[in-house]
């Protein structure tokens, strides 16, 4: 059990080692809402996990960070979306690692949240 769970604790890590990375190149897109983060994170959530949109490749994952701060990603993070509310609005930071097939239709469904 141990083994385990230090196995899944190792990917976490890697597996935010290489957001962190993708972040540094810049968002793909950034979008602007005046939606709560909480509505457009879940929204993103929901949609990227259609599997008529985007087929069998449907895991899709959502981290709570600061107050008013989500990270909604796929999974092995191929495509995820920093999501910041502030006030009344909220800016949406959409990232994609090179070379990710669908990087222009997930941003379509993300755009449809706002």
């Amino acid at each position: 059990m141990k083994h385990w769970a230090g196995a899944v604790a190792l990917a976490m890590l890697a597996g935010c080692m290489g957001l962190n990375q993708t972040r540094s190149a810049g968002p793909a897109q950034v979008y602007s809402s005046q939606k709560p983060a909480a509505a457009v994170a879940e929204c993103v959530k929901v949609t990227w996990a259609n599997v008529q949109l985007f087929g069998d490749v449907a895991d899709v994952f959502m981290d709570k960070g600061n107050p008013g701060e989500f990270t909604v990603y796929t999974t092995e993070g191929e495509y995820f979306a920093d999501v910041m509310g502030k006030g009344a609005s909220t800016t949406i930071n959409y990232y994609a690692k090179p070379g990710a097939k669908a990087v222009d239709q997930r941003g379509a469904v993300l755009a449809t949240c706002l």
